[in-house]
């Protein structure tokens, strides 16, 4: 399973990915990116805006995110 893209979503473009990726009809990444936001929430509180989801595509299709430090750099 070789990695495809690797991409960095800061924590405050999740609103504007999940309503581009609904306009697409892609419901896997918004679902993906809803779950990434909520665990930020989830984890950080009030703390975070300083974190970022690295969303890794796999070449068999498979999507996984990481929670990351916002000043994390590929």
């Amino acid at each position: 399973m070789r990695i495809t893209q690797k991409t960095i979503w800061d924590y405050d473009e999740f609103l504007t990915g999940i309503c581009e990726a609904a306009k697409d009809d892609d419901l896997d990444f918004v679902l993906l990116l809803i779950a990434a936001k909520t665990d930020i929430e989830r984890a950080y509180g009030k703390q975070c805006v300083n974190y970022s989801a690295l969303v890794t595509c796999y070449e068999d299709g498979l999507t996984k995110y990481t929670i990351i430090p916002r000043n994390f750099k590929l």
